[in-house]
């Protein structure tokens, strides 16, 4: 062996370790892109046929299964506290079985780990749908967000705000499906020891004050509709 040759062996180690290192890197770095939606508050709601929905009680939510609701222990005793400090849950009924449940927000778009922003007064958010495996497809995420329009328009308000990650098929259908607009989007980037959230442009103009991430009772534990 030659001493170029004898060089390339001793450095190859060496550049094999660079090499995992980087790819060890790469698969704890996580780009995700999320949409924010608005939908101006309207009359015009009608259930789907067998189903009731209400504003969740306290008691609704105690009562809530994790199989049809995905609410365990812990989520059951957070979502009392959440209703306790002014959120409001929908609750989709089928034979006296809560069945779906979605969570708003009057005062804040609150994403836990990624964007907290002031809503005005006549806007509200919802977050943290769920719809029960044995009854999807039956158009109860929509009845949940028309429900919650008309409740808005009642009370004068004027618009509703969602948001999706890119790749939430189900819940960007639901949106589309009732006309939800986009007015911005954000991104969350995952890399070791940072991460961060930059906010369109677009989005920041139509909620311009960002606020620090608060305690569980303003922090509730993030959802998407889910298939």
């Amino acid at each position: 062996m030659d001493d170029s040759q004898s060089e390339a062996h001793a450095s190859r180690p060496a550049w094999l370790a660079a090499r995992r290192t980087l790819g060890r890197i790469r698969r704890r770095f996580a780009l995700d892109r999320f949409d924010v939606f608005t939908r101006a508050a309207v009359e015009g709601f009608v259930a789907p046929e067998g189903y009731s929905y209400r504003w969740a009680t306290s008691d609704d939510i105690a009562g809530c299964d994790e199989y049809n609701t995905e609410l365990g222990h812990t989520d059951r005793r957070e979502g009392e506290a959440r209703l306790e400090f002014g959120h409001r849950a929908v609750a989709a009924l089928h034979a006296d079985v809560v069945v779906f449940t979605m969570w708003e927000n009057p005062r804040n778009i609150n994403i836990p780990g990624h964007l907290k922003r002031r809503l005005s007064p006549q806007q509200s958010f919802i977050y943290k749908a769920f719809t029960s495996p044995d009854h999807r497809g039956r158009g109860l995420y929509e009845g949940g967000m028309r429900f919650v329009l008309e409740q808005l328009a009642q009370q004068g308000k004027r618009e509703l705000v969602g948001y999706a990650h890119v790749k939430k098929r189900i819940s960007r259908k639901g949106l589309a499906a009732l006309g939800f607009n986009s007015v911005g989007r954000f991104y969350s980037i995952d890399f070791p020891l940072c991460r961060r959230t930059l906010v369109s442009r677009e989005l920041a103009h139509h909620f311009p004050e960002s606020l620090p991430h608060s305690g569980v009772h303003t922090v509730p534990k993030v959802g998407v509709q889910r298939s």
